[in-house]
């Protein structure tokens, strides 16, 4: 893989060359700091701007042109990365050198479709605007009957009210309502003006051409020079609370959300994932699964999440009401084992060999190699093989010093019943 870089005074470019793969994979990266008042607008605007534009108005107009395109596929994602907000317009697309096509139609279709949306008199198209409404608001509705995607978002809002881990990406209903398609237009032109604009692609092609088409095709003319951050503080507790939150779910489900104090670097890059993986977040062998499923029978699945830019790691599980007691008793029991030293060599060692195994996977996937440079150019992530073998020198010891650092500061239960604060 060939790895180059073309730098602008108002965007850059990214590219990766290489024969490994038959399509090829493009992203737009708008990237900014994340204001809470602005979230469901950014939804609402990323999947509004795939959906059709102005050469072609609608979305059966689209889907032809993307069939016309070899069967290309566009879609638009957004992620929280800790204070941060990240909006990819991807677009996959074949080798045109294997269907004899010119390369500009496929670079130029991504960003006629962003630069040229589908306007009026400053306003989206109101059909448009007003069906991908309708579906964000049913995408909304479907976070509270998904019983651990809205356990989560009532603790990260419990115990992070006022740091952007408490975001939800889906947005809310009370500022969908608010939100116009003139209204919309106006956060689309400020888009365009303050967010950074990066532009990744990979696949076998010639980049210098690839460049040029760009640069011909997206013409940008504002500078920015603000910062974006990424790293979260969220304070950590003497005393943690225990909230009853009260839900139709057939199951109570289980939510704790522990703050790390004060890691270092290698803790947050490469300590704390293996941690992670021991405790929850890897195979059917760690610990909460053998305590809670294994041994006892109380859930179906029980898992954590390190959130590493939030200087979180969460634990959920689902279970029956009567079983409350013992579920926290054994999760305590996972924490405080490991902090003893109660870890084997052959878990550290699959828990290394589980993340080595996904590091090298995403060597196969256009998207996930295109992440690495994201990461690679936004953080300072080391390359695959330092990577590799900066987790492969992560001791026992490593892992108990860093278990001291992983503090309770809210258990949440989302059952039958009332309200209540412990």
């Amino acid at each position: 893989m060939v790895y180059k870089e073309y730098k602008t005074d108002t965007y850059n470019i990214y590219t990766v060359k290489t024969d490994k793969f038959k399509t090829c994979h493009m992203e737009i990266i708008f990237r900014n700091n994340i204001k809470k008042e602005d979230v469901t607008k950014r939804t609402l605007l990323t999947e509004l701007l795939v959906e059709s534009c102005k050469l072609y108005p609608s979305r059966k107009d689209m889907m032809i042109e993307l069939e016309n395109l070899y069967n290309s596929f566009l879609y638009g994602v957004s992620n929280r990365v800790g204070k941060s907000i990240l909006t990819s317009f991807c677009f996959d697309f074949i080798n045109p050198s294997l269907v004899n096509e010119e390369l500009d139609s496929f670079i130029k279709f991504p960003i006629e479709v962003l630069l040229n949306p589908n306007v009026k008199n400053n306003e989206f198209n109101n059909e448009t605007f007003d069906y991908v409404k309708e579906r964000v608001k049913k995408d909304i509705l479907s976070i509270i009957e998904d019983p651990k995607k809205y356990s989560i978002d009532k603790l990260l809002k419990s115990m992070c009210p006022n740091t952007e881990s408490s975001i939800n990406l889906s947005g809310n209903l009370e500022d969908l309502e608010m939100i116009t398609s003139s209204n919309l237009y106006t956060y689309y032109e400020e888009a365009l003006q303050h967010d950074y604009i990066d532009i990744y692609i990979i696949g076998n092609l010639d980049m210098d051409r690839v460049q040029k088409i760009i640069s011909d095709n997206l013409k940008l003319n504002i500078l920015k020079n603000h910062e974006v951050s990424f790293e979260i503080n969220n304070s950590k507790v003497k005393k943690y609370k225990k909230e009853y939150v009260k839900s139709n779910f057939s199951q109570e489900n289980i939510c704790i959300g522990y703050n790390i104090d004060n890691p270092t670097l290698k803790e947050k890059n490469y300590v704390a994932q293996i941690y992670n993986i021991i405790l929850g977040g890897g195979s059917l062998e760690t610990k909460l699964y053998t305590y809670l499923r294994e041994d006892n029978s109380l859930c179906y699945n029980c898992s954590s999440i390190y959130q590493k830019f939030d200087n979180l790691i969460i634990i959920h599980t689902a279970i029956s009401k009567e079983n409350e007691t013992l579920a926290l008793k054994l999760i305590n029991k996972a924490i405080e084992d490991i902090k003893k030293g109660n870890i084997t060599e052959d878990e550290i060692e699959n828990a290394k060999k589980s993340i080595i195994t996904m590091l090298n996977m995403s060597l196969d996937n256009p998207g996930r190699i295109i992440d690495n440079y994201v990461f690679k150019n936004l953080y300072n992530l080391e390359d695959l093989e330092v990577r590799i073998n900066n987790y492969n020198k992560v001791t026992k010891q490593d892992i108990i010093d860093f278990s001291k650092k992983v503090i309770i500061n809210t258990i949440l239960c989302v059952r039958d019943g009332e309200n209540e604060k412990e």
